[in-house]
């Protein structure tokens, strides 16, 4: 199953990483988005588990949701 990674989302980022700012309206989420890997009072959760932690366990967050954590998807996986 192909995943798309939403637009807010930097590159080398997982795309199952989510923050309710993401949902806000396109004006305002792409600055609060931004903000929000700066900010120590952002909350985040995977799209797999629907939790604070990814599939392997571990807390998710986007200096920790990148390429060679065990969970992140495979490159035919994404689109």
């Amino acid at each position: 199953m192909a995943m798309q990674k939403p637009e807010l989302l930097p590159e080398d980022v997982c795309p199952c990483l989510r923050t309710k700012t993401m949902v806000l309206n396109t004006e305002y989420r792409r600055s609060a988005f931004e903000d929000s890997f700066t900010a120590d009072t952002a909350f985040f959760h995977c799209l797999r588990t629907m939790a604070y932690h990814g599939p392997d366990g571990d807390d998710v967050c986007p200096q920790e949701c990148r390429p060679g954590r065990k969970c992140y998807p495979k490159a035919e996986d994404l689109t």
